[in-house]
């Protein structure tokens, strides 16, 4: 019978250390300070969707906007780039819990390797979400926590798209709360980035923003860690 893991699992064997929401995100801060690697890796993949959203103009509120025809794949380019940056963190994740380092270019390789089975595995996911939010959001909501650690699972431990999902389903159960907890300290904080970006930007110029488009981009290496913990925590006391 075939393996449902697509590679090796770098992991067997660690005990990772159960932690609250606070503690989760402790972690990921003490971890991205060690890292820092990740949100300059973040801040060169959020410039090219700066560039990218330069491509696009708006003539007046009312009529569609036009795009021009190297922003499509600018747009290609930083949607694939945020699904690298997401697996290098949750790479980091596994080197940090299992006390271990590896080169930058090692986990940018092996986050780009799994890219094609992170698309696979979203293509499953959100027809799901989707779903549940149509019968209800409750139901949507849940499954998007549920299903979540699909992505890490995909990354870390090499499954393939349909053995993620199933992987995130089963040891995500008991822990569904907290991922909710870490999501909703993730949506605040971006959402203060974002509107503190705008205004900035709209008042003090190009350096303002490159400084918030820093902050943001360090909030993206930190829930990236704070999810990879998540899996590997629940994954690895299952």
């Amino acid at each position: 019978m075939a393996s449902e893991r697509d590679g090796p699992d770098p992991n067997e064997g660690v005990h990772v250390r159960r932690l609250d929401v606070v503690d989760t995100l402790r972690w990921s801060w003490y971890a991205l300070g060690d890292h820092l690697e990740l949100a300059a890796v973040a801040f060169a993949v959020q410039l090219v969707g700066l560039g990218a959203s330069l491509g696009v103009t708006y003539e007046s509120p009312t009529d569609p906007p036009t795009v021009a025809d190297w922003a499509w794949p600018a747009s290609l380019a930083f949607a694939v780039g945020l699904v690298v940056v997401w697996g290098v963190c949750y790479l980091t994740a596994a080197d940090a819990v299992a006390e271990r380092t590896s080169p930058l270019a090692e986990r940018l390789v092996g986050a780009t390797k799994r890219v094609p089975a992170v698309i696979g595995a979203s293509l499953l996911l959100w027809p799901l979400v989707s779903i549940g939010f149509a019968l209800f959001v409750l139901p949507g909501l849940y499954l998007v926590h549920r299903l979540v650690l699909a992505y890490p699972a995909c990354v870390i431990d090499g499954r393939g798209p349909l053995a993620s999902l199933r992987s995130s389903w089963a040891v995500a159960g008991g822990g569904v709360w907290k991922i909710v907890g870490v999501s909703l300290v993730s949506v605040a904080l971006t959402s203060v980035s974002v509107v503190v970006s705008r205004t900035i930007g709209a008042v003090s110029g190009p350096a303002a923003l490159a400084l918030s488009t820093g902050v943001s981009s360090a909030l993206l290496a930190l829930f990236g860690l704070a999810v990879g913990h998540l899996y590997l925590e629940a994954s690895r006391n299952a």
